[in-house]
């Protein structure tokens, strides 16, 4: 199986030792030839306009909207893989607010509860929050009541970063419906 880590911006490297760690093969994905043979994309996070820019420049964003490719997005690529806006790639049914939890040092670490009730460590970075779901849409994690994971089919939208703890939950879940 290959994972495609989006490498323009974020936690790339960090991304990409996790998918190593589930022995899964990684590509580097910074132009459209690089999705190709992919079985999922992780979108990172970072900034969402930056990010969204980088995407259009690389001739990626349209690429991307138009393909069937299974998406997780942690933070920042999770805003853009909702239907908050026409700006944005559409691929799971949720809305979301940009820096809900406040500035850069405003982040936070907060044990966060799974729809199997274990725990989880949550690191919140300038976090964006789940704020609407569709029917469709299965939510995953918790900040108290705060939806902050959900997915829909094979999508996997996340409001903090898993691949800046030793956790391999959130990746290997998504991977586990790659299948």
């Amino acid at each position: 199986m290959r994972i495609g880590i989006l490498a323009l911006q974020g936690a790339v490297s960090e991304h990409a030792i996790c998918i190593k760690k589930l022995n899964l093969n990684v590509t580097l994905v910074k132009e459209p030839k690089d999705l190709t043979n992919l079985n999922g994309l992780i979108m990172p996070g970072g900034e969402s306009t930056t990010l969204r820019k980088l995407l259009k420049n690389s001739n990626l964003w349209e690429k991307l909207k138009q393909s069937n490719i299974p998406i997780m997005g942690t933070c920042a690529g999770a805003i853009l893989i909702g239907k908050n806006e026409e700006t944005n790639l559409g691929k799971i049914d949720m809305k979301t607010n940009r820096n809900y939890y406040g500035r850069q040092k405003d982040s936070f670490e907060k044990s966060i509860n799974l729809e199997n009730k274990n725990k989880f460590k949550g690191i919140f970075i300038r976090a964006p929050a789940i704020t609407i779901i569709g029917p469709n849409v299965e939510p995953i994690a918790w900040d108290e009541e705060k939806i902050v994971g959900c997915r829909e089919q094979k999508h996997m939208a996340l409001t903090f970063h898993p691949e800046l703890t030793d956790d391999l939950t959130f990746h290997k879940m998504w991977v586990d419906e790659l299948l």
